[in-house]
């Protein structure tokens, strides 16, 4: 048995229950669409957020197949859900040591207030993108 050493910020690992597996996948555009499409499976994985576009703010975001897990090890994030017709909901402030589910099928983006890491354990395939428009 092996045991691989990786960097969490550089390397996605996607997690098949069904299969009892977890594979360390390097972090590029390719592996993004391919987790994207992927089905029945999670991935874990670390940001080091500095800059707020480093969360693509500018974008709302949506996991149709599970609940996604954010955990902020440091820093602060504000977490905004999306109401039915585009509007941004109150933000709720994610702190150092805090974390929350965002349920199945939310709009959600994140707003980057101070330079953090964060873990997340997100839905595999079908995540969906849009743009946010303020007062939309």
């Amino acid at each position: 048995m092996a045991i691989t050493l990786f960097d969490p910020l550089d390397t996605l690992v996607r997690l098949d229950a069904e299969a009892r597996k977890a594979s360390p996948l390097p972090r590029s555009p390719e592996a993004w669409r391919e987790i994207n499409t992927s089905h029945g499976e999670r991935v874990i994985g670390m940001f080091a957020p500095v800059d707020p576009q480093d969360l693509h703010p500018e974008k709302w975001e949506m996991h149709p197949h599970g609940d996604e897990l954010l955990f902020l090890l440091e820093g602060a994030i504000d977490v905004v859900l999306g109401d039915d017709d585009g509007h941004d909901q109150a933000p709720l402030a994610l702190r150092a040591g805090q974390g929350c589910l965002v349920p199945v099928g939310t709009w959600h983006r994140l707003l980057l207030r101070e330079p953090s890491r964060l873990m997340f354990v997100t839905p595999a395939g079908g995540t969906r993108m849009r743009p946010w428009r303020d007062g939309a």
